[in-house]
């Protein structure tokens, strides 16, 4: 007898998050998608998955469920993404007010561009954006990407991401040189820790005379498209995350997989499955002198290192983030929480 499939309202919203979970529960649930001008989904960037529906509208009595997205942006008086996600949850509540809820937040409590109150004391961590965005919530369930950004937020289920291994490229040879992609723009520098990352820049091109690639910026390598992306990551020796604030970096864990070695910030879980010096190297989030004398080493001279711990990293990655445990975490949470 065949299983019946769950079927879940919902919303483009991050879309490598969006493709990845999708295809995890590829099995088990079909997705109806809200066709909106806010949150849209770029096929450049990830395939529509097979069990992805687009809907102009809610129906009610159609979905056992509905995923919602949310992050600090969303606190933002006027901004769109609010909007949408304000609006599509009075829509449920109007009209099936029963129908379960879960948010997924893709985000952390920390945004000191925006919100004054966090301070050096307590991480930059904003109690006033915490309960805003736990407004919005409300009563209902909610997912974080790290454990970490479950503490932050003082409530949360957290569920690590999950990828398929075969998707990304790893080739045996690596150009020595390191690279780096998280967002150009929106949030705030503390949360991803730009202005770190072009400290550390400036000391690898001003010292050492060395380029560091921040992936899809000017002066930078450029990829014409996932693809391209892909195989430059696969072809690369070294992979700097310098976050601060942003809970499981996706771009960190497709570096992994591509067998990049990774120099990442400790923080948001990364010390649970990074052994420093074995399969990646914990660096600081505040010493942009000493990371780049450590990445001109590792190219310069450690290249053999960097490979075999890059390789290590990678056979962490297929076993700590793969797709099938993101879809069996997934499955629990709805069985065990959502749908009890």
């Amino acid at each position: 007898m065949k299983k019946k499939k769950y079927k879940i309202w919902g919303t483009p919203w991050h879309l490598a998050h969006n493709y990845d979970l999708c295809k995890a529960l590829e099995r088990d649930a079909d997705f109806y998608m809200l066709v909106n001008y806010t949150r849209r989904w770029e096929e450049k960037l990830r395939p529509i998955p097979k069990n992805v529906h687009w809907v102009m509208n809610f129906e009610k009595g159609k979905y056992d469920f509905a995923i919602l997205h949310v992050d600090q942006q969303c606190s933002t008086e006027g901004l769109n993404k609010g909007m949408l996600i304000n609006h599509m949850k009075k829509t449920i509540k109007a009209v099936e007010p029963k129908l379960p809820i879960v948010f997924i937040n893709h985000a952390t409590p920390v945004y000191p561009e925006n919100y004054q109150d966090g301070t050096r004391a307590t991480g930059y961590k904003s109690e006033i954006l915490r309960k805003e965005i736990l407004n919005i919530v409300g009563d209902d369930l909610m997912i974080t990407n790290s454990k970490q950004a479950a503490k932050d937020w003082k409530r949360g289920y957290p569920i690590w991401h999950g990828m398929e291994e075969k998707e990304w490229m790893c080739f045996d040879e690596k150009e020595p040189r390191v690279a780096t992609f998280i967002s150009r723009a929106g949030i705030g520098d503390k949360y991803y820790n730009r202005s770190y990352l072009v400290a550390v820049m400036d000391e690898l091109r001003d010292r050492f005379g060395i380029s560091l690639q921040w992936i899809n910026t000017d002066g930078c390598f450029n990829a014409k498209d996932h693809k391209d992306y892909k195989e430059f990551l696969g072809k690369t020796l070294l992979y700097f995350n310098p976050t601060f604030a942003s809970p499981m970096p996706r771009t960190r864990t497709e570096a992994m997989l591509s067998g990049c070695c990774v120099l990442t910030t400790p923080h948001h879980d990364a010390d649970e499955f990074i052994e420093d010096g074995v399969n990646g190297f914990l660096v600081p989030h505040n010493d942009p002198r000493g990371v780049a004398e450590n990445i001109n080493i590792l190219l310069k001279d450690g290249y053999k290192q960097a490979k075999e711990v890059g390789m290590r990293g990678r056979e962490t990655a297929i076993k700590t983030f793969n797709r099938e445990r993101y879809r069996q975490d997934w499955l629990d949470f709805i069985k065990t929480q959502l749908l009890k």
